[in-house]
């Protein structure tokens, strides 16, 4: 059985994937700031809030017994809002690739890499002292 058929690692191995996938593309938005009538592209959000969400699942907390507290808040609002951008800016040839917010993504993009790898080391740490060959 290998890494791959944990649900930790399997939702690791596909951000990162995703994250990469992201890089090139804001990469080549960047490529082509000067190129006359280019619309800035994005990779679509990968599902790993989703993933996440089900491996908790199983742990949210629910009332087993008519003492207990729920601990679910009525009425609490969902943060999934999807908000409309505006362009602000325009290059003087007409492309929408505003330099700044795509480097500020690729900033975002590198620091969430840098963190799937630290979970990932994290885990494997985790199985190492688990079979009991420390770290």
């Amino acid at each position: 059985m290998g890494v791959q058929n944990f649900t930790v690692f399997d939702a690791l191995q596909r951000k990162m994937g995703w994250l990469s996938q992201r890089q090139g593309v804001l990469a080549d938005n960047i490529a082509n700031a000067d190129t006359p009538g280019y619309k800035p592209r994005d990779v679509k959000e990968a599902p790993f809030q989703r993933v996440i969400e089900r491996m908790l699942k199983p742990m949210a907390p629910r009332v087993t017994h008519e003492g207990h507290v729920d601990a679910s808040i009525p009425g609490e609002p969902r943060l999934d809002v999807d908000e409309a951008k505006e362009k602000y800016e325009t290059s003087p040839v007409g492309n929408a690739v505003v330099l700044e917010e795509q480097l500020v993504k690729v900033s975002e993009t590198q620091m969430d890499y840098q963190t799937m790898t630290n979970l990932y080391k994290k885990h494997m740490g985790m199985f190492r002292i688990a079979l009991g060959r420390g770290q």
